[in-house]
């Protein structure tokens, strides 16, 4: 079954919510495609904390605090919106570092455990200092890139 806004049934005939947002997204002409550019440009401009169209504009204004528009072309984020992308991200990436990396401690020097707790708390939260906000602009980049606003539905 099939459902339309509001989670009721969707009747005969009638669009539902996702063939009207893919609707709207065929529309979108190649110009505007074009306009966004390449979508590894916009993540990667996105990690370095800048603007997805223009690279130069700040993307954050605060540690996870996007800015409503980019100060060098004007272009909006207000509309955008991570949520959970961006820690998901995090942890995928964070966690994929210091694993390994406490193995190899583990392996050479064999600390105790009161050493590996204090070691990599300090380096996790090092880390997650350093990763978050990238994560974070990364993931306004990829959102940006494909005309996202963050409140798309699975169907």
């Amino acid at each position: 079954m099939t459902f339309y806004r509001n989670d009721r049934p969707a009747r005969e005939g009638e669009r539902t919510s996702w063939e009207d947002e893919w609707a709207a997204h065929k529309a979108m002409d190649a110009a505007e495609r074009r306009k966004r550019g390449p979508i590894l440009r916009c993540m990667a401009r996105g990690l370095r904390l800048r603007c997805p169209r223009c690279g130069e504009g700040r993307v954050l204004q605060r540690f996870l605090e996007p800015t409503t528009a980019c100060a060098a072309c004007g272009e909006s984020y207000a509309h955008i919106r991570t949520d959970d992308f961006a820690p998901w991200l995090g942890i995928l990436v964070i966690g994929h570092v210091l694993v390994p990396l406490a193995i190899l401690v583990e392996t050479w020097f064999h600390p105790s455990v009161l050493i590996h707790a204090a070691l990599w708390a300090v380096v996790g939260m090092e880390l997650v200092f350093f990763f978050l906000p990238r994560a974070k602009g990364m993931a306004l980049g990829l959102m940006w890139s494909l005309n996202m606003r963050g409140d798309e539905h699975q169907h």
